[in-house]
């Protein structure tokens, strides 16, 4: 083999090895991971991810790649934490660790987001301390998007009049309510990615068709992190009513 041939396979070897280890030359300390749905075992990609300080202020923004991974440099040595947000859901955060001058830090974070803010699907009914939850989260909430907004992240945004869903006509005769919860992409372009829609859970086939169908079609502004648009992973809970007499059809984390 020429000595030429043997440089190009050495170098293109390294590179491969620096892409699948996180390999890097920055001096920087570093959080890295895999974000994982933990049920099922899949990379979450698109994912905001946040650099949170030892006093939980937000110095740092990305989004996870088509492996769920992400990289993400702190100022100097101190202590971190790595926060997990979903626009509209209680976000996820990790342990707080110390790094020092150059260190690099990597887990696996299996992810469940539970908690829509300010609602909750399974409360019996609205007493006094679900009220009281709600209003912390939601406080909560716009001070994590202040955050956001000073250190150059916000999520994507629909554009009005965009929905484009319809009640579907024989659930609507039998008078059948019904829910929706999915994945899926908004791309750097404000598009809904078809390939990223995923239904969790729907109580029904025809729901979950009707907004499937709709989605191919929704336009949005997209998340931008640094003034750079970027693709942000959406989890969509949407419920369709009937206990009015009329089909009502709610979004809750738009």
């Amino acid at each position: 083999m020429h000595q030429h041939s043997v440089r190009r396979l050495v170098l293109c070897c390294t590179l491969l090895i620096a892409s699948l280890t996180g390999v890097r030359t920055s001096a920087q300390p570093v959080q890295a991971g895999i974000a994982r749905d933990a049920k099922r075992g899949r990379p979450l990609e698109c994912l905001h991810v946040v650099l949170l300080d030892s006093a939980d202020k937000a110095i740092a923004h990305t989004v996870t790649d088509s492996a769920g991974r992400f990289f993400l440099e702190a100022p100097g040595a101190g202590a971190y934490r790595v926060q997990f947000r979903v626009h509209q859901w209680e976000p996820l955060t990790g342990p707080l660790d110390t790094l020092g001058d150059a260190e690099f830090r990597q887990r696996i974070y299996p992810l469940t987001f539970a908690n829509i803010v300010g609602f909750d699907s399974t409360a019996d009914a609205d007493t006094l301390t679900e009220a009281e939850r709600r209003r912390r989260n939601a406080l909560a909430y716009e001070q994590r998007r202040a955050s956001d907004a000073e250190s150059g992240w916000s999520s994507r945004k629909p554009i009005p009049e965009q929905s484009g869903v319809q009640y579907p006509t024989e659930r609507r005769r039998t008078r059948t309510s019904g829910r929706v919860l999915a994945w899926f992409i908004v791309d750097s372009t404000g598009s809904t990615r078809p390939s990223s829609w995923e239904v969790v859970s729907a109580s029904d086939e025809e729901f979950a068709f009707a907004m499937k169908r709709a989605s191919r079609t929704w336009k949005w502004e997209p998340a931008r992190n640094a003034g750079r648009p970027v693709c942000e992973l959406t989890l969509d809970y949407t419920t369709f009513d009937m206990t009015r007499g009329f089909g009502r059809i709610m979004f809750y984390t738009r």
